[in-house]
Order: C-alpha cells, then structure tokens, then sequence
C-alpha cells in the first residue's frame, strides 16, 4: 500500500548531488554577470541578477543541505 501523501524525501532532486552541484554553478556564473553588468556601470541590471544569484545560491544551498540530511 503505498504511503498517505508525498513525502520531500522522495524527491528527486533531492536525492540527486547533481541538482544542488547545478544551482551552485549557475549560481556563479550570475555572480560573474553582476560583475560584468556593474564595472559596465549598469547597475539595476547588477542588482537584478544579483537577486537571481542570491536566490539561484539559497535553492542550492537548501537542496544541499536535505540532501546531506538523508544521507545520515
């Protein structure tokens, strides 16, 4: 029979070291474009991806974080 409801454990990306390892790196790379955007002197655009990296790190350090978890 099987369980009453989903459970966060069964996911995929959470099981997965790939899917945080990804974030992680696109993470990055938004960093380098808020580096290119503000020495251009574009800085809502810095700003902008700024919050796309900060958040792109946050979901990756989450899904680390659950993945480590599991595996204890």
């Amino acid at each position: 029979m099987p369980k009453d409801g989903w459970q966060l454990e069964d996911s995929r990306s959470i099981r997965s070291v790939w899917i945080w390892r990804a974030f992680l790196l696109l993470s990055l790379v938004a960093v380098g474009i808020v580096i290119i955007f503000a020495t251009n002197g574009k800085t809502a655009y810095a700003a902008a991806w700024g919050v796309i990296a900060f958040g792109w790190f946050a979901i990756s350090m989450w899904l680390w974080r659950k993945h480590s978890s599991l595996s204890d």
